[in-house]
């Protein structure tokens, strides 16, 4: 069936995530895996969840694809891509993608996991593929990249405003998601966000953009929960912008 790239995009391609796949094939995080198995073990797969553009999943498979677009396009790596056209013109010096387990970088944190005794072990994974992840930056980094959704430099603002567009299914229904985006709101404020989590590591990008205000979270250990902590910064920083909070939100807000 024909996939595009915004059914890749928009998580509506019915493509099997290719870490679950490679997972139940054996594969685990600490083992060094590339473009080449991933890209197997998508091409290996007999059907689809779903026809294309007639359900919403999230699947890791659609934005790994999209960096070998990239590639082939550009003639460059997702990486170097990235850096020259992205991080580079907005300033982000301490952002990128990690296509090789062996890099240093600096001043990286380790990501750890809470054991059964009470301890904790190190939580990190040698797989080397990009688009679906891969990225290290800081929170200082992320700020340069909010402010491009206030002033465009990079993009332009067509761009940004195709990136905040909601998708949509082929029944008409619209979807929360857009183009690596949340479009949502909380405690009635319209949001933009999207978060992550790879090993130990954990991370969100939560935008007030109507605020002007963000939050953004990075943790390295994976028994955090980086989406409510975001939540529960907003809620003192922009407490009389939000709508009072329900039973709800007050719940998902202070989980942990």
């Amino acid at each position: 069936q024909t996939i595009t790239i915004r059914h890749l995009l928009n998580h509506t391609s019915g493509l099997r995530d290719y870490i679950g796949l490679m997972t139940m094939a054996g594969t685990d995080i600490d083992d060094v895996t590339g473009d080449d198995e991933a890209l197997a073990a998508i091409a290996r797969q007999r059907a689809l969840n779903f026809e294309p553009g007639s359900e919403w999943l999230y699947s890791n498979s659609g934005y790994f694809l999209a960096s070998l677009i990239v590639k082939r396009v550009a003639g460059k790596s997702l990486p170097e891509f990235a850096r020259e056209r992205i991080f580079e013109p907005l300033g982000m010096r301490s952002t990128l993608f990690r296509d090789d387990y062996r890099l240093v970088i600096p001043r990286r944190a380790s990501a750890y996991a809470p054991s059964d005794n009470g301890t904790y072990t190190i939580d990190m994974s040698s797989w080397q593929q990009t688009g679906d992840g891969a990225v290290f930056t800081t929170v200082e980094d992320l700020l340069l990249w909010d402010r491009n959704f206030y002033e465009p430099r990079v993009g332009g603002q067509p761009l940004l405003d195709a990136l905040q567009t909601r998708g949509m299914l082929t029944s008409g229904d619209t979807l929360s998601y857009a183009l690596g985006l949340f479009i949502d709101e909380y405690r009635g404020a319209h949001t933009v966000s999207h978060g992550g989590s790879w090993g130990g590591y954990r991370a969100e990008l939560l935008r007030f953009p109507d605020e002007h205000f963000s939050v953004a979270v990075l943790c390295n250990l994976a028994a955090t929960n980086p989406s409510a902590l975001a939540q529960r910064v907003a809620d003192i920083y922009i407490d009389g912008s939000l709508a009072a909070p329900t039973d709800e939100v007050v719940a998902s807000s202070t989980s942990e």
